[in-house]
């Protein structure tokens, strides 16, 4: 369709063009059909020809994209003729002067009809030509105003095409102001008409004409509306005065008669047009309906198979309760039979949570070095890629600079790519990738540090390069989600030395842990009432200090609590307060496990219900120190006190 349209422009370009130059062969060689369409009728002027012949050429120069420097200055010496032959007689009118430009080229008679001035253009003719010529001069620039363009064009289109109803209806009034003035001609009225429709379809994807032009249902409607408008109102005009000129009714019948008809119609077009959207509204509403349908199959599939891994879960959950009781009799029968079974289940323990962190560290370091490596790549790469852009970015300017007037075809693939914006947006495009390979070197690093696959021994450790690990893999669970505002996490990080220990091991004790935080917010804000969520901030803070022989992390949160009743089993394998299927009892045990029995530190708890929870972690700087006998619920209650509830 636009390249239908933008052909359509050229092809009426050249049609004024010829229009012009037929009504000049009518006036040097005096044959008065080719300067009126019927005898008797007003004439085309000579000046108003040579103004359709220099609009004519200097569109279809500007559409046939001849934009080297000589060819866009014939036509912008053409639109600027243009607009000082309109000019010029408009002061004549205005000011009641004669410049002697009406009759330059050819004479006319005194009796001309409907001619104020001999070879005078009409003053609506004048003014045409004057915002024509405006018009074709904004389009000839490089970076053209299509609005502003068309807005002119859509006012000459109207003086035009009044005048064409003037003599459609037989009002002399239309297309002429008074006997002291020129009358407007039927084939210039029409020349304008066509004209506007050469500047319109020359772009139909800017302006005023990509509202008409767009490829949806508004699109749709002017592109059927607008002809209608143009065309039947003034139809229908014309078959209501016909009517009454004939005496068939009277001048109020008449008014009658046009305001039915007018309802009639544009309520059959409107009826029209809302038919078609409300069919397309309807395949919409289809389409959706279809998709709710699969979606609720969906989710109807997933609660099927989450009920199966309920019953599945509840199983295993009856299962190990009566492997409890088997166990609990079995202690009761033979003490050192509990001593042996106790020593089997720690050792059970221990071997599930070194298999799967050793799996988890081969994988995430798996996964870590083999991302790593392109990554490196296009990293270092990005700066040699940003260098090169540049260069060619500067390259393309210099040659817009030295060579400003280009072939057609290179004008054309400019436009088509959009050069202007490719310029813009490349060095956006390389910061971003930039950034973006930043954010995965982080990222790779924070894994590596996490998984710690060379750190199976004992050995120096920052403790806080494994918390901000543990806190980057636990980002996606902080963050805010539709149903919850995000989790702040406020870190208060003391000068900490490397401290002896298991990095790996106690990099699952922060992870433990901090699940369990984000978990105990979650439940906590679901069960609050909406008044109050929206007065709740969701907290955890995580300090750090030492002193001589003792290195202290506390992490807190300012969730739901934990009752006092179950305080003394939160070690306790298997004990869980977590509805089925979201926790199996193993993280505080193994946690704990950890600290206390592999590391010889300390894993304390303080908590009230409604008030948060604060794990206390103590490790010695040194393995082997003896562990000194405080009272650390009593000694760190101060000092690291939970978040303040809001």
């Amino acid at each position: 369709m636009f390249k239908t349209m933008k052909q359509g422009a050229r092809i009426i370009a050249i049609a004024v063009t010829l229009i012009g130059f037929v009504v000049m062969v009518g006036w040097f060689f005096d044959i008065p059909l080719l300067k009126s369409i019927l005898p008797g009728w007003v004439t085309m002027k000579a000046n108003t020809a040579i103004g359709f012949i220099l609009s004519g050429l200097a569109l279809w120069i500007l559409y046939e994209r001849k934009r080297r420097h000589s060819w866009r200055m014939v036509a912008q010496i053409s639109a600027a003729l243009v607009l000082l032959i309109g000019l010029l007689t408009l002061l004549q009118y205005t000011f009641n002067l004669d410049f002697g430009i009406d009759q330059l080229l050819v004479k006319e008679s005194v009796d001309a009809v409907a001619t104020a001035t001999p070879g005078r253009m009409a003053p609506n003719t004048a003014l045409n030509f004057f915002l024509l010529g405006i018009g074709i001069l904004l389009l000839s620039n490089r970076r053209p105003i299509h609005g502003v363009i068309h807005s002119i064009t859509v006012v000459v289109f109207l003086i035009a095409f009044l005048g064409f109803l003037g003599y459609v209806y037989g009002n002399a009034y239309f297309y002429q102001y008074g006997s002291a003035f020129t009358a407007m001609a039927l084939h210039t009225a029409i020349a304008f008409i066509l004209l506007c429709l050469s500047v319109l379809f020359a772009t139909p994807r800017k302006g005023m004409m990509s509202v008409l032009t767009q490829d949806n249902a508004g699109g749709l409607m002017a592109q059927r509306l607008f002809p209608t408008v143009i065309i039947l109102p003034p139809a229908i005009c014309w078959v209501i005065l016909l009517g009454y000129q004939q005496e068939i009714y009277t001048a109020e019948l008449a008014i009658c008669l046009l305001g039915i008809l007018n309802v009639v119609i544009f309520g059959v077009l409107i009826w029209w047009n809302a038919r078609s959207l409300g069919k397309i509204d309807q395949r919409r509403h289809q389409a959706e309906f279809a998709l709710k349908e699969a979606n609720e199959e969906l989710e109807n599939r997933v609660k099927e198979r989450t009920e199966q891994l309920v019953q599945t879960n509840d199983q295993l959950t009856v299962e190990i309760r009566d492997r409890k009781k088997v166990e609990i009799a079995l202690k009761e029968n033979n003490q050192k039979l509990k001593t042996l079974i106790k020593e089997l289940k720690s050792t059970q323990l221990q071997l599930v949570q070194s298999e799967k962190m050793s799996s988890l560290g081969q994988l995430v370091a798996g996964v870590a070095h083999e991302i790593n490596n392109p990554v490196n790549f296009i990293y270092g790469n990005l700066v040699h890629l940003e260098e090169y852009s540049q260069n060619l970015i500067d390259l393309v300017e210099m040659y817009q600079q030295q060579y400003p007037e280009t072939t057609p075809e290179i004008e054309d693939k400019i436009e088509d790519i959009d050069l202007e914006f490719l310029l813009k947006d490349i060095p956006k495009i390389l910061s971003s990738m930039q950034i973006g390979a930043n954010r995965i070197r982080e990222i790779i690093q924070s894994l590596r540090n996490f998984s710690r696959m060379d750190e199976a021994e004992v050995k120096e450790a920052n403790l806080h390069q494994g918390i901000d690990s543990t806190l980057l893999i636990l980002h996606n669970r902080l963050k805010a989600k539709p149903e919850s505002p995000a989790i702040q996490v406020i870190k208060e990080y003391g000068d900490l030395p490397l401290v002896e220990c298991y990095p790996g091991s106690l990099n699952q004790v922060f992870m433990n842990i901090l699940a369990n935080a984000i978990d105990a917010l979650d439940e906590f804000y679901n069960q609050a009432s909406r008044n109050t969520q929206k007065e709740m901030s969701r907290m955890i803070a995580i300090k750090t200090s030492c002193d001589e022989d003792w290195v202290t992390v506390s992490i807190s949160d300012n969730g739901i609590g934990i009752k006092p009743e179950i305080r003394s089993s939160l070690y306790d394998p298997f004990f869980t307060t977590k509805p089925i299927g979201k926790g199996t009892g193993l993280g505080l045990a193994i946690s704990y496990q950890i600290v206390v029995e592999k590391h010889q530190g300390d894993l304390s708890c303080l908590s009230e219900p409604g008030q948060g929870t604060q794990f206390i972690i103590k490790l010695p700087k040194r393995r082997g120190k003896a562990i000194q006998s405080v009272d650390s619920t009593q000694e760190l209650q101060g000092d690291y006190a939970l978040p303040e509830r809001h």
